[in-house]
């Protein structure tokens, strides 16, 4: 089958872009994004609807994934508090589970999307555009049912606030949630979860892990993956200016404005009118799309003083937003698989670093891998593309180990690959 494997989290290749169609065929079920009333009553993770879906695994041929699909929209926390609702695609492999105790569940957070609403993955699959489908497809052969979770603002009303550690992490463990309440999903109430997520995704993912015992502590919740996670969102406007996703500084400044309005007046303030335009343009642009948001572009063209993004992080309230979205401040009380590339050039290794030292020294037990594979074409995301597949081969390991019952073991295991 072919399955787009490109872009993981941030990009992949110009051929998958070029090629891949950002919302090109119609929603068939629009209204099903529209939340209703009862949202704002609702609990944290109650389901408010559900709905068949199908999980195409070929653009435009019926092929399919051997799973039951349904789209489910469930009341999570949004980035600014108060309740919000958000869409996800819950699979359930056809084959009965015959591993120990109830089948687990692997609520997965997915990699860069975009910020359009056709971005939303519950859309893209049923369309064949997901690539995600290169992680789904494995654990729905291990026989792990897997939530995909649309994040908040992908489908749904309101602007998705980008990289925003708690709206993710949040999203995530009410996603949780939901696959325990909706009975018919057949997902026994006491069956193991485990977080999972590449890149953003990781960023998610180890949120997840942070926020699991103030949050969600009745989830019986094994373990999380946390891919190439940007622990830093300095990092992230430093290796992404100039870069094939330069364009994607949109998203992270439109997320900012949809996470903290009351700084709107002042974060926009920092753009010139082509800074404003792509800033305009990445709202409705999906991961796909990149070619189309000026890539390999300087920040310092869109900024009114003529510095780069980078320069304007030291000041607020920049610096306070981003240092509220750092991973590795909150110890997270289950275990964490971290898997990373020394040569990533998306996410750099450094931040991750200190991201699990922060973890190790406050009791955490984490396994860290950390991957000596070299740049290849730095600014393309090509060597973040690369960690991608050991952290898939050996995080798929640890997990499974984490659902049959085996202790991670105490403390901190920091190694190199054999």
């Amino acid at each position: 089958m072919r399955i787009g494997p490109g872009l993981c989290a941030a990009v992949a290749t110009v051929a998958l872009l070029a090629t891949a169609p950002s919302g090109a065929a119609a929603d068939p079920v629009a209204d099903f994004y529209v939340p209703p009333a009862s949202f704002e009553t609702a609990s944290p993770g109650e389901v408010l609807r559900t709905a068949p879906s199908v999980a195409a695994i070929v653009p435009h041929t019926p092929a399919a994934l051997d799973a039951t699909v349904t789209r489910v929209m469930y009341r999570s926390t949004k980035a600014t508090g108060g309740p919000v609702a958000v869409v996800g695609t819950v699979l359930v492999p056809t084959q009965a589970w015959t591993g120990p105790g109830a089948r687990p569940t692997v609520v997965l957070g997915p990699g860069t999307q975009g910020m359009g609403d056709q971005c939303a993955p519950s859309k893209l699959m049923t369309f064949g555009q997901e690539y995600e489908y290169i992680h789904i497809a494995p654990m729905l052969a291990r026989g792990y049912a897997v939530a995909v979770t649309d994040y908040e603002g992908l489908g749904t009303p309101g602007v998705h606030p980008y990289l925003n550690r708690e709206s993710q992490g949040r999203a995530m463990l009410d996603l949780a949630r939901a696959t325990r309440s909706a009975e018919h999903l057949g997902l026994a109430p006491d069956g193991p979860i485990a977080f999972w997520g590449y890149s953003q995704g990781g960023m998610a993912s180890a949120s997840a892990a942070e926020l699991a015992a103030s949050y969600a502590p009745e989830l019986p919740v094994v373990g999380a993956v946390a891919g190439s996670p940007p622990a830093d969102l300095a990092d992230l406007a430093v290796v992404g200016d100039g870069s094939l996703l330069s364009g994607g500084i949109g998203w992270v400044v439109n997320g900012f404005v949809a996470a903290y309005p009351e700084h709107a007046p002042t974060l926009l303030a920092a753009f010139d009118p082509a800074g404003l335009d792509i800033l305009r343009r990445a709202e409705t642009a999906c991961v796909y799309d990149a070619l189309s948001l000026n890539p390999f572009g300087q920040t310092s063209t869109y900024t009114v003083d003529g510095r780069p993004i980078a320069a304007h992080l030291g000041e607020e309230p920049w610096a306070s937003l981003v240092a509220e979205q750092q991973l590795g401040n909150r110890i997270p009380s289950v275990p964490v698989f971290v898997a990373q590339s020394a040569g990533d050039d998306f996410v750099l290794v450094d931040g991750v670093d200190t991201m699990v030292d922060k973890w190790c020294s406050g009791g955490a037990d984490v396994t860290y891998r950390r991957y000596d594979l070299p740049p290849v074409f730095t600014k393309t995301g090509t060597s973040h593309l690369m960690g991608m597949f050991p952290a898939l081969v050996e995080g798929l390991d640890w997990m499974g180990n984490r659902f049959s019952g085996e202790d991670a073991g105490d403390g901190c295991v920091v190694s190199d690959p054999v």
